[in-house]
């Protein structure tokens, strides 16, 4: 059987600039409701239980939809821009009904901007403001709408919010120079790839027509050049459609559970990329545990919503084992040093914030320790890729080179 739906009221009520609000919405009581307008320094006038549920914008529901489907409209640095307006207004004395409609119509991005409109509807409605954002988990993730309702339930949402900018804004942090660390030499070999196409298409056929027309012997390397440019122009289309099939398939098999859960365990172990993943992806997990045990959160609760957000299913499941294991009566510590999924230090760590009562606080630590790591990891992967590439791609272009004028080199000896 279904849970009974919330009975819904109708109220009216002053805010301490002396306007009138009023609006109808769902409350476990009247006494609950009370309690909220109290949260939002609103004066009760009036408070009517009614039978007619409230029905919600149908627009809320077509925005929720775009954003599932366009979720990077908006991004990151989105949030992270409101998150830093919105404290400084909200501790600055402006209500967050009044924020969140200067934020909506000074925003710039169209999408967040709808976002914020219907997060004001919502407020102005007598929704508070975690339950309004927690209509968008396109935009405001488990993480975020929790913070924020930890901040409301025990009135510090003034020291939340800055919290929250600061974590967001190490999370672009970390995600840039992981992004970077990868996409440089991604973009040295999708070029090199398009410049050795360009030979092989178009340079070296001229090349074979000349050593045609001249019935000159042709030594082994211009042979298999030749040959190899022949063939892969005879089935350009086949070779690149290839391609993109295997990757059209990698990645629809990687929304599967079962390769998922393997793709997100093996690529872990990745030479040179897998531990900068890994370091990444635990400063992250700390960052993440520390922020919400600071905010009052339960271990049990924040191991769950850390990974609902650490992105990587082997590592999601590992730490659901670790919940299970606390629930049973193990420490934080000794269920991750089961798990032999996490390195020494981490654990060490989190036993050193146990024992002295100061787990956020060395969370935080670790945090700031693996974000170094990645930061020096960048920069050695950066100086170590650069030349190996540069020797690869290098003898390819020189094989290439070598072959198309072997011939030449060849006939000029010869006189």
């Amino acid at each position: 059987m279904g849970e009974n739906p919330l009975p819904y009221f109708t109220y009216k009520a002053r805010d301490f600039s002396g306007k009138t609000i009023s609006g109808t919405v769902e409350a476990e009581s009247e006494e609950a409701l009370l309690e909220r307008l109290h949260r939002r320094n609103a004066v009760p006038l009036q408070v009517v239980r009614i039978n007619e549920p409230y029905r919600k914008n149908t627009f809320l529901e077509n925005v929720r939809i775009s954003l599932k489907k366009f979720g990077s409209h908006i991004g990151l640095q989105d949030i992270l821009m409101f998150t830093n307006q919105l404290s400084a207004m909200f501790g600055a004395g402006i209500p967050i009904s009044k924020s969140i409609q200067s934020i909506a119509f000074d925003a710039k991005n169209k999408s967040f901007q709808d976002v914020m409109t219907e997060i004001y509807r919502s407020i102005e409605a007598g929704d508070d403001l975690s339950q309004a954002m927690s209509r968008f988990p396109a935009v405001f993730n488990e993480l975020y709408v929790n913070l924020v309702r930890s901040g409301e339930v025990s009135g510090t949402l003034a020291v939340i919010l800055p919290q929250l900018a600061s974590y967001i804004e190490k999370s672009i942090e970390i995600r840039g120079k992981i992004k970077a660390a990868i996409f440089y030499p991604l973009t040295i070999i999708a070029f090199a790839i398009l410049v050795i196409t360009v030979l092989i298409m178009f340079i070296v056929p001229k090349f074979g027509e000349i050593y045609q027309r001249l019935k000159t012997p042709l030594p082994i390397p211009t042979k298999i050049l030749l040959k190899g440019s022949e063939i892969f122009r005879q089935h350009f289309i086949f070779v690149f459609a290839g391609v993109f099939a295997v990757f059209l398939l990698g990645y629809l098999l990687s929304k599967t559970e079962r390769f998922g859960l393997w793709w997100d365990r093996i690529k872990l172990g990745f030479p040179i990329f897998g531990p900068l993943i890994l370091k990444g992806m635990l400063a992250k997990f700390t960052k993440t545990l520390s922020v919400l045990l600071q905010s009052g959160t339960p271990i049990i609760q924040s191991i769950q919503i850390v990974s609902n957000s650490v992105g990587n299913r082997y590592v999601k499941n590992v730490l659901e084992d670790c919940t299970i294991e606390i629930q049973k009566g193990a420490s934080i510590s000794e269920a991750l040093s089961e798990s032999r999924a996490f390195p020494d230090l981490l654990i060490q760590m989190v036993s050193s914030g146990e024992e002295s009562g100061t787990l956020h606080v060395m969370l935080g630590k670790t945090s700031d320790f693996y974000q170094q790591q990645v930061s020096s990891t960048v920069a050695a992967l950066t100086s170590i890729i650069e030349p190996v590439l540069i020797i690869i791609i290098g003898s390819v272009v020189a094989f290439v080179a070598f072959s198309i004028f072997l011939p030449i080199f060849k006939m000029g000896a010869a006189f």
